[in-house]
């Protein structure tokens, strides 16, 4: 599934195109659309490889990653399910950037952070952020293959219409 959108967000317009892996559930798409709009301000890299020298030296790839103008990364963005491995080594290789991952419901997300206290030095710096699970339901069946949103995020907020249907929704930071 390849999902196309017109983001007006805060101001400004960007289309972008989320090309889905042959893994990708429709819902890991969601979450990486909620993430392409949520940091849309910072213009976050939505699709990395081998030979981007932003994630080189970490030896994983993010499903979206903002620079931090520098060089480096700002912020480091998982959506999902993502394995402690890969967190345990992403946390330790990022150098002054935000990990942020994105769940479909608060019961995964505190799941997540539990998972997050008992495994990962220093694990407080994750942050986890989680869509309402009745709220992410309907965000995932308005999502359609070519889509137009409009409104405001802001944080872990969303003040939009994705094509015809509202959100006034706030993330719950798990």
């Amino acid at each position: 599934m390849n999902v196309r959108s017109e983001l007006n967000i805060n101001g400004g317009s960007r289309r972008i195109l989320l090309a889905a892996k042959d893994e990708e559930t429709p819902e890991h798409v969601a979450l990486r659309l909620t993430a392409a709009i949520l940091f849309f301000d910072r213009e976050p890299a939505l699709e990395t490889g081998p030979s981007d020298p932003l994630v080189a030296d970490i030896g994983f790839f993010p499903d979206l990653v903002v620079p931090d103008g520098e060089g480096g990364i700002g912020v480091w963005i998982e959506c999902g399910n993502v394995a402690v491995n890969k967190l345990t080594k992403v946390a330790r290789r990022l150098r002054g950037g935000r990990l942020v991952i994105l769940k479909e419901s608060a019961e995964e997300g505190f799941r997540m952070r539990k998972v997050i206290q008992k495994e990962i030095s220093k694990g407080e710096k994750v942050e986890v952020w989680a869509w309402p699970r009745e709220e992410f339901a309907r965000w995932t069946a308005a999502i359609q293959e070519s889509n137009y949103v409009f409104g405001e995020a802001s944080g872990s907020a969303l003040n939009l219409v994705l094509n015809e249907t509202a959100f006034s929704t706030q993330l719950i930071v798990c």
